[in-house]
C-alpha cells in the first residue's frame, strides 16, 4: 500500500447462514469493510452485513456537505433497527414473498430518508446533509433471487462465471447525460462533474429510489461499494482483484481496498462482499 498509514475504521460481521427449500439448502456468507483512505480526514462511510434477515447495505455521505458522516450513520441504525421487518429464515415457497419484500425494502428506505430529515430539522446546522444509499435483500425461496434498492452512485456488482455486471444505475448529472447521447462512456469517465449527484438520501421531502430485483446462481458473488472503489477502480481492474477470491468474501473485500489504496485512495472505501452457495438436500444424495 502506497501514501502514509491511515486510521482504519472496520465494521465486520460474517455469520454464516442458511436456509431450507424444498430440495435444496442455500447458504451465504457476507463481509465487509470500510476505509478512511489516504486523504480524506474523515469517514462518511457506513455499512451494514445482517446476515440474519438476509439484508447489505453501503452509504457514501455526501463530501462537501455538512453531516455527510451523521447522513449515512443514521441510514444504517434505521436499516439495523428494521431489518427485523423482512424476517429470518423461510422454509416453504411463497409467491407473493417477493411483493411484500418491495414494500419492506422501500418503507425501510423512506424511513430512513425520513430520519436523516428529521435530525436536520433538529439541528438546523446539519441542514442539507445527505447520503447515497445502496441495499441488498436475499430471498432464497424456491431459488435465490436478490432485490436492490439504489439511491445516488453507490454500486452494485454480479460476478459470475468470469464476468462482472454492474446491476445499478448511478443517479449523477453526468450518467443522464449518457443515457440522452450528450456524451459518450470515454467522455463521462474523465468529466469533471462525474460525481455531481441527481438523487441522494436527506435531500428532498420524498425519496425517489430505484429497486430491480436478480436471479441468482450457486457461486454468485455479491459486491456493494461506494465510490471510493469506482474512482480508484475500473470495471476490469475490480475483476480482476476478485477474481482469485471470488468464494471467500472476506478476502475478496479486503484485496479490493487495498488495491484501492495502492491506486491513491482519494476517498473514502467500502466494500461489503457476499457469495452464496447451494448445498444439496441430504435426503436427496441417498
Amino acid at each position: 500500500m502506497t501514501g502514509s498509514p491511515c486510521a482504519t475504521v472496520h465494521r465486520r460481521e460474517r455469520r454464516p447462514d442458511s436456509v431450507s427449500t424444498q430440495q435444496n439448502r442455500w447458504a451465504w456468507t457476507a463481509f465487509g469493510q470500510t476505509d478512511r483512505g489516504l486523504v480524506r480526514p474523515t469517514n462518511q462511510d457506513t455499512f451494514l452485513v445482517e446476515n440474519r434477515h438476509r439484508l447489505w447495505a453501503v452509504a457514501d455521505g455526501m463530501g462537501g456537505h455538512p453531516g455527510g458522516d451523521v447522513a449515512s450513520r443514521l441510514v444504517m441504525d434505521s436499516l439495523t433497527e428494521l431489518a427485523p421487518t423482512l424476517g429470518g429464515t423461510a422454509s416453504a415457497p411463497d409467491l407473493h414473498e417477493e411483493e411484500r419484500a418491495t414494500d419492506r425494502l422501500t418503507t425501510m428506505a423512506e424511513q430512513a430518508h425520513a430520519s436523516i430529515l428529521t435530525h436536520a430539522a433538529q439541528h438546523p446546522p446539519l441542514y442539507g446533509m445527505g447520503t447515497t444509499l445502496v441495499m441488498a435483500h436475499l430471498l432464497p425461496l424456491p431459488k435465490p433471487r436478490l432485490l436492490v434498492l439504489n439511491v445516488g452512485d453507490s454500486r452494485a456488482y454480479l460476478v459470475r462465471a468470469g464476468t462482472l455486471t454492474q446491476l445499478t444505475r448511478d443517479h449523477t448529472l453526468i450518467e443522464e447525460y449518457v443515457r440522452d447521447g450528450r456524451l459518450t462512456p470515454a467522455q463521462a469517465a474523465c468529466h469533471p462533474n462525474r460525481h455531481v449527484l441527481t438523487r441522494a438520501m436527506g435531500l428532498a421531502p420524498h425519496l425517489e429510489s430505484d429497486l430491480f430485483f436478480f436471479d441468482l446462481l450457486a457461486g454468485d458473488l455479491l459486491l456493494l461499494c461506494s465510490d471510493g472503489l469506482t474512482k480508484m477502480l475500473t470495471d476490469e481492474r475490480i475483476l480482476q482483484t476478485v477474481r482469485p477470491h471470488q468464494h471467500i468474501p472476506s478476502l475478496a473485500t479486503q484485496a479490493l481496498i487495498h488495491t484501492a489504496l495502492d491506486a491513491g485512495g482519494i476517498d473514502n472505501v467500502t466494500v461489503v462482499a457476499c457469495t452464496i452457495t447451494e448445498i444439496p438436500d441430504q435426503a436427496n444424495i441417498h
